[in-house]
Order: structure tokens, then sequence, then C-alpha cells
């Protein structure tokens, strides 16, 4: 890099340079480029070393000085008459991309010549690639030489054995038998046609239709689905690409579906990536070269975490009886510091915009190959992906990407909440030993209050342990019975829909300010008059909890020996943290959930169970929700942790109970100041009216924040208090306070998953079920 001064980077324009259209290939167009190249193209590839084209920018070595006018700018290279000084062979690695590189076509070479002697070289001066294409209007277009060398690809890698054991999604990879050898590629994203889901990889691997296709899910083969007949070779590019010149040029999709089995052993989250954001819509009218350069990143089911940059576009790789071919883009290194380590399998791995921190990654292309091109004088080799651009593939396939299938935005308390209650309930304990046991298990409870964030809780789904305070949710609402799951008894253990009024005007709060009515028949009678289906039974939960953990301390859960097990009461404890979550947490225990529903609208809405999109009723204010939960509180979690703290307080001896009942009360005490403090109504007003204006997702977070901040801090307060109060509660009954050898250290993350992987460790109940056993 030079030593010039950042000032004088820019190159100076002359104000009589202004109209110089010629010497200006800054106004060259990506469709000039496709022109040109098109124009060009036989004359190109006739040439002894040519091996491929593509259209970007042009490529300035890093190790040259930055211009400092525009002279110097326009003879650098490409411009200049006479013969050209000796330089060293430009690559994709050497080089870089500038704020001044101009619109060009690149031609790639497997030779670099000293045009001084090319005789000696077995050369002409035909076989030079020229430095500009003079075009019929008299325009010129430059042209970009880099020296790439073509090397054979390795063999392929074994595949990694050590995906989770939840879910399948993005990453994954796909494994199909067929003469007699195993295939490998990589699951890309899920996708649907309004009727059926799909799992979108390549065509090359998939094979004819119905073929069977198999995945690995925590080192097991399984089965996933079948081939389907919807797929993609090629296509003549001008079809595609309407109003781009491609006269005898097809475009290589190759793309194939999966007809996936059971949508509910989905994620739409990419493994290690987390939740994809929408589609990076390409097409003729809106394709530019602010494509090249883009930081891209992926998730290889061979090579694993990728990233790199989009060196070029409409990348022609090979010639066949007079018709060529091209890929969508060409992929390479993000920089020389990370080589794009991508190997064979990782065919149909989904490329993703990098929209910086807090952003959801944007899906923009579909690996289907690659080319290895020796660097640095042979030195080495690095590998380059030719990729089919997402939205080309959605649109000739009439498919469309699912970005929101079992991510549990509609019941989860943002990718932070959870993790902040446990965390700090914590610090509100005032029992020394039942602090100190629960501060070393901090890390398998939640994470410290200063590591939450949306970046640090995302794809933890996808990890073979889950922090305790997500387990019901990431493992027991949507694992398979195998892994832990445990189905829909599980949901209705996560609200409490309190506020809807019976005959005699009265909501299940009115009704439980009696404390006789905190019992399963009194809550039966009021869901039945109100006809709610969903019967929630949240305090009764943490009911369960509570008793579990006496009898954790006490040795008297199902084969225990009657002496203290601390790892099913760490276990348990954790886990409650989510309810007591869901608690605080206003529409979980409203019939105002996601708006409200006497106040609706028809729209297109994506059924699980029929596998495509149904017209349905929907509420007007559908999705205020994770609107709330999700983004409001991930985009203030210094806010909410700081408000906490400047109300911290603790549990005193006297405010401990004895029974679960107790808790029981507790939590509905925790409903009820969560209803003042928050009242449902008033969000579902504001994010409607907020949403009516034509805010954006942000925006209206924002405006929530504003209105219900203050109120989110206090029932968070509350929230803690009342976890930290039930675990002190039980930590007291069953004897904790006075037991000896209290560990001071975590207990091992394969101990706790195997607690709660076990169906029957606080067996999971509906409203009609639970009433024996507490």
């Amino acid at each position: 890099m030079s030593s010039e001064k950042e000032s004088d980077r820019e190159p100076k324009f002359h104000p009589e340079n202004v109209l110089d259209v010629d010497k200006d290939y800054n106004m060259l167009s990506l469709s000039d480029l496709i022109e040109a190249r098109d124009h060009y193209h036989l004359h190109l590839t006739a040439k002894k070393h040519v091996v491929g084209t593509a259209v970007g920018r042009y490529l300035i070595r890093k190790d040259d000085p930055w211009p400092k006018g525009r002279e110097e700018l326009v003879a650098r290279d490409t411009r200049e008459s006479g013969p050209i000084k000796k330089k060293k062979a430009r690559t994709l690695d050497n080089s870089e991309v500038r704020p001044y590189s101009w619109p060009c076509v690149i031609v790639f070479v497997d030779f670099w010549a000293d045009e001084s002697n090319l005789a000696a070289q077995g050369l002409t001066a035909t076989d030079i690639v020229p430095r500009a294409l003079s075009m019929p209007d008299g325009s010129r277009v430059p042209v970009c030489v880099v020296y790439a060398p073509l090397q054979e690809l390795a063999p392929p890698a074994p595949v990694p054995s050590n995906f989770p054991n939840h879910w399948v999604g993005g990453g994954f990879p796909i494994l199909i038998d067929t003469q007699g050898e195993e295939r490998v590629a990589s699951i890309g994203c899920l996708v649907t046609d309004g009727h059926t889901v799909y799992a979108l990889t390549n065509r090359h691997v998939t094979g004819e239709p119905d073929t069977p296709v198999y995945t690995l899910l925590g080192g097991e083969k399984i089965p996933i689905g079948k081939s389907s007949a919807k797929q993609l070779l090629s296509k003549k590019f001008e079809e595609i690409y309407p109003g781009f010149e491609g006269k005898r040029v097809y475009v290589n999709m190759d793309i194939g579906l999966v007809e996936v089995d059971d949508i509910n052993q989905w994620t739409a989250q990419i493994y290690g990536i987390g939740r994809m954001g929408k589609l990076a819509n390409l097409s003729s009218e809106n394709m530019s070269l602010r494509l090249i350069d883009c930081r891209v990143k992926a998730r290889g089911a061979v090579s694993g975490p990728l990233s790199g940059k989009i060196k070029g576009l409409f990348y022609r790789y090979k010639a066949v009886g007079g018709f060529e071919y091209v890929a969508d883009c060409l992929i390479g290194p993000a920089d020389e510091a990370t080589p794009l380590a991508t190997r064979p399998g990782d065919s149909g791995t989904l490329w993703l915009l990098d929209s910086g921190p807090g952003n959801d990654p944007m899906p923009v292309a579909v690996q289907w190959g690659g080319q290895r091109f020796l660097a640095d004088g042979q030195s080495r080799i690095s590998p380059y992906v030719l990729a089919t651009f997402l939205s080309t593939a959605c649109q000739n396939l009439e498919v469309e990407p699912i970005r929101d299938w079992n991510l549990g935005e509609i019941t989860y308390w943002g990718a932070v909440g959870h993790y902040t209650i446990a965390a700090k309930a914590i610090e509100f304990i005032s029992d020394a030993s039942l602090r100190k046991l629960m501060e070393a298990n901090l890390n398998r409870v939640s994470f410290a209050a200063s590591e939450i964030s949306q970046k640090s809780t995302e794809g933890l789904s996808l990890h073979d342990f889950v922090p305790l305070a997500d387990v019901p949710d990431l493992v027991w609402k949507i694992a398979k019975h195998d892994d832990g799951g445990r189905g829909q008894p599980e949901h209705p253990n996560h609200f409490a829909d309190m506020d809807a009024k019976n005959a005699k005007n009265q909501t299940l709060l009115d009704l439980c300010k009696d404390k006789a009515n905190v019992a399963v028949a009194a809550w039966q009678k009021y869901y039945t008059e109100v006809k709610d289906e969903s019967r929630g039974l949240l305090p009764f939960r943490s009911w369960q909890f509570y008793d579990a953990m006496v009898a954790a301390l006490k040795g008297t859960l199902p084969g225990g020996n009657g002496k203290p097990d601390f790892k099913a009461y760490v276990c348990a404890a954790g886990t409650l943290a989510h309810y007591v979550g869901d608690a605080c947490q206003p529409l979980h225990i409203s019939h105002l959930f996601d708006g409200d529903p006497a106040d609706t609208v028809k729209a297109l809405v994506f059924d699980p169970k029929q596998k495509k999109k149904v017209e349905q009723m929907i509420p007007r204010a559908h999705g205020v929700h994770s609107s709330y939960e999700k983004d409001m509180v991930n985009y203030h979690v210094f806010d909410i942790v700081k408000g906490i703290d400047a109300k911290m307080g603790k549990v005193a001896a006297k405010d401990v109970f004895k029974g679960g009942n107790g808790a029981a009360l507790a939590v509905v005490d925790l409903m009820s100041k969560t209803f003042a403090a928050l009242p449902p109504p008033k969000i579902v007003k504001k994010f409607q009216a907020s949403r009516d204006q034509g805010m954006k997702p942000k925006e209206i977070a924002e405006e929530l924040w504003k209105s219900f901040g203050d109120g989110t801090i206090d029932a968070m307060v509350d929230g803690c208090k009342c976890l930290a109060r039930i675990w002190q509660s039980a930590w007291v009954e069953g004897g904790g306070d006075k037991a000896a050898n209290v560990p001071a250290k975590a207990i091992a993350e394969s101990d706790l998953s195997k607690l709660y992987a076990d169906q029957n460790f606080v067996k999971s109940y509906t409203l009609d079920t639970i009433g024996p056993h507490l």
C-alpha cells in the first residue's frame, strides 16, 4: 500500500475533462460490458492461453501506488501506447478493487507473457490480449488480464459427522447413493411453491426424480425426502436476462430440489449463520457492478464456515459445439488472510450478502462448482466458486425461500430475553450456598449479562448443548422425540391467556385474586366458558418445577438415593427460568398475543400441515408479538440490563414460601404486575399505528421502546425477583441451605443434556392431565 496521504488517494478531475466521454471508463454500464464481451468473446477465447472471461471492475495490484490525478489514472495500465513496462503477473490474490477501479471485461489466462520477447515464448502478437475493446459506436471497453492457470479440483473430502441432532437446515450435507458410490453436496435453504416445501441444492447431486435423499443428524445417516422433478440444468442467457447481449450463450444453473418428508424436522436457519434475510432479488433491470467486491458468507457441509467476495459476473468457463456457458457469478477470497477454503461436497451451499452486525444476511447465490487457480507463481492454489443467483433459480422454478420456519419467533422472548432474566436472577439470590451453585453454572443456565446479545444467542438450537434457559423452546418444543422433543403437550406450558372475559365479565386475573382459584379445576372451567382451546397452564408448570427442585434436593426423584442431586436441581432451576421469563412477557399471557382477534384481514399464510399458503383471516396487528419481544428487546439489551441493575434487590428470608402452590401463586402475581406495567391493548394499538404510518421494523421497535421501555424493565425486574424467590424457596424447603459439599464447579454439559433429553424429567402435561402430578 502506498504511503501517500488519504487525501491524495482520490483522483483529481479537471473541469475541462467533464465532457470527455471517451476518456471516462466509469460511465460504462454492466450492459455495455456484457455487449462488448459478447461481441469479442470468440476473438478472445481463440487466443492461445485464454481460459475464461467475466465482467467486473479493474483489478489493481495491491503494491501499485494510488494515482494523484486524472491524467495518471487514465494513463496507467490501459491507455498508454507503446511498449508495456514489464510487470509481475496480476492474479486474483495479489490485486484488488479500489474506489477508482473502472468497469471492464476480465480475461483469465494460463500464461503471463513478456512482450519484449514473444518468439522465445512460442507466441506471436496475435496471442496477446488487447488492452481495450473498440466498439462499433466508437467507445472503448477496457480489458483486465488476470493470470489464473487452472488446477484440477482436489479429491472429495470426508463429510464431518458432528452435525447437531435437533433440526436439519441449510449447511447440512445431502447424501445420495448412486452407481455404487455416495454423492455428497450441501443443503442451501428451504423453498416452497406454495404447496410443497423443498430443500434446495444442486441437480447434479439430486439426480433423477424420486431418488431417495439422506442427511447426517447427530452423526446418523437418516432419510429426509426424495428428489423432485422440479430442477434446472441450463437456459439461454437472453431468456433469463432480457436486454443483455448473449447470443449462443447458456447460463448453467444446476439447481435441484428435494421434496422433504417431514417439515417439522426442518428449520429455515442456516447452520452456523442463523436466520437469513430477504432474498437479494437480481435481474437484468436492477443488476449492476455494485455487486463486485461485495462480501459474502456461507456454510459448506464439508468445509464449514466460508467467507469471500464477488469477484466477477457472468464468468464464461467453457464452449461446447459453438455454444458458450456462463456462471452467474465468480466468488473468491475475502482477502489474503482468509483464503476461500471451499472443497468438493460444498456444491449446493447458499451464499449470503454479509449485511453487517444486527442485520440478517441476504441470500444471493447457490454454489454449483468451482475452479482452482494457481497463485503466487504456482506456490499455492486458490479455490474459486461458481454460483447461480438464487433469485434466478427461484424465478425459473416458481418457488420462494422460506425464512421463518421453526425459528421460534412467535413464542420467543427475543434472542436474549430469557437469558437476561436467567442471568440477572442469580444476582437477586441472598442464600450464599445457592448463589455459589448458580454462579458456578451461569454458563450452563445462560450467559454472563455482558455477553448476552443477538449474535451470542444465534443458532443455539443447532448446538449439541442448549443453555437451560431455552431448552423448553429449542429442545422440548421442536426436537425429535428421540432427542428429547416432547411435541404438543409442551406448547401450552409456555403461556396462559389471562384477559379474556367470561359471561360474568371476569378475566382469569380477576378470578385469581381469590387464591383458591389458582387451581386446575377453576382454570378448566374458565377456559371452557370463554371457549379458549389453547388452555395455557404456565403457573402450574412452575408449580411442577418447584416440586421437582425440592425432590432433587431431598433425593426423592425417580432413581434418587436419598441424597441431594445438585445436577437435577440445577437442570430444573435453569429450565424453570424460561417459563418465568414467559410470565413477564405481556403477549405470552394475553389473548391479544398476535393482535386483536376481533380486528382481522384476509391474508395468504403458510400452513405447515397443508405445506402450502392458504387464505386465512388474521389479526390486523399480526406481527406485534415478534416486533415487541424480538426486535425491541434485541435492540435494547444494554438498556435493559442497565435498568435491571439500577433496581437490583435481594430475596429476603421472609420472602420464601413452601409448597408448589406457592410457586404458582408467585407466577400469577408476576402476571398481574406485567399486565399493569405493559397493558397488551396499548402495545397492539401502538404497533398498529406505527405500521399504518409506513414505519420500517426497526422504527416500529423504537416506537415501542419509547412507550414501553420502562415498563419492560420493570416487568423483567419483577421476573428476576420472582425466579430467584422460587429458586430460593425450593432450596430452603429441600434442605439445600443445610447441605454439605455444594458443588463449586460447573456441572458437565453432557450430564445436563442427558437429563433434559429424558422424557420423564419434569414431564410435560396439558392442563387436563397435569392435576394428578401436582
